[in-house]
């Protein structure tokens, strides 16, 4: 019955239905003249790059880097907000002091869930990365990894010395457990140790022994870098980087000394030469012998490091600073 009121309605308006040859496109036409084309209803990732926004603003750094396995649309949304980090700091501290133990996050800064020596804080345009002064090697790596995320768009960078000796063996090897067992061989490298010993499960073999020159550290470092794989770095960490800052106490000088024998210059593991402006370092000076200034200038032996960054080249772009 509604099939013969709809073909009489075809007729009025001068428009004739198929001939009886044709039942299977007359059908499909009446089909869709009875029931319409069905409404698209709007997905859940189809909402707009607004709402998104709003919803990455109210979760943690680390959920929002979650977000980006949903799907390619998230993934863009993500890393364009990444891409307004100019701002990276990557320190190493006591976490405890930043947030208590038993917390999690206080709604500035989060801790990293299954690694609660990680806090980190972000903004809009910065980004801060903290690990604790008793360190793991999956905190060492998992770092190394929060560093090749934000730093490939950060123009302004600030490095702890241990961190920067993270990234520059990084650039040559993917070997991290043994890098990690290679600097903890030394006691005296971090002021944090209370102890110059080197840790006990260090091997004897393995261990850095007091040396009478800094000559002789070096050679012995030399020796002991032997990492299971090397690799070529395809690009300096930080290529957008048009400032970068190094700190580090006076303790912490020796491992700047140890940046040659990685074999990664500046302008391989860290920096586009072109871009950067300046790269300082910032040498804390208060020791416990209550040292400082010209004294304590005069005996930082940094020309190993000065080669690896080719201050020559940098000439006023380098520049030391102490605190």
């Amino acid at each position: 019955m509604l099939n013969e009121q709809i073909v009489r309605l075809l007729s009025l308006m001068h428009i004739h239905p198929p001939s009886a040859n044709n039942a299977t496109a007359s059908n499909s036409v009446l089909k869709k003249l009875k029931f319409g084309k069905k409404k698209s209803t709007p997905k859940f990732g189809n909402l707009p790059e607004s709402v998104w926004d709003n919803i990455l603003d109210n979760l943690s750094p680390f959920e929002r880097v979650k977000m980006r396995r949903v799907n390619q649309k998230l993934k863009n949304v993500v890393d364009k907000r990444r891409k307004r980090v100019l701002y990276a700091d990557f320190l190493r501290t006591d976490v405890d002091t930043i947030l208590p133990a038993e917390s999690s996050g206080d709604g500035e800064f989060f801790r990293l869930p299954k690694s609660s020596r990680i806090v980190v804080h972000e903004e809009a345009r910065s980004v801060l990365i903290i690990v604790d002064t008793h360190w793991t090697i999956s905190d060492a790596v998992k770092m190394m990894a929060a560093i090749r995320y934000y730093g490939i768009n950060a123009h302004t960078v600030t490095l702890d010395a241990s961190l920067a000796e993270l990234c520059v063996a990084a650039q040559s090897t993917n070997d991290i457990a043994f890098w990690f067992a290679f600097q903890s061989a030394s006691g005296t490298s971090d002021p944090v140790c209370q102890s110059s010993k080197s840790p006990s499960w260090v091997p004897d073999d393995f261990r850095v022994r007091s040396v009478q020159s800094y000559e002789q550290d070096q050679l012995s470092a030399y020796s002991q870098w032997a990492p299971r794989t090397q690799i070529i770095p395809v690009g300096p960490l930080f290529p957008k980087a048009t400032e970068v800052t190094i700190r580090a106490s006076v303790p912490q000088l020796r491992r700047l000394r140890r940046f040659p024998i990685y074999r990664s210059p500046l302008h391989r593991s860290f920096v586009e030469f072109n871009n950067l402006h300046i790269l300082r370092l910032v040498v804390s000076t208060n020791t416990s012998s209550g040292r400082r200034g010209r004294q304590v200038a005069q005996s930082l032996k940094l020309a190993p490091f000065l080669k690896w960054a080719n201050a020559q080249r940098l000439a006023h772009r380098f520049s030391v600073q102490f605190v």
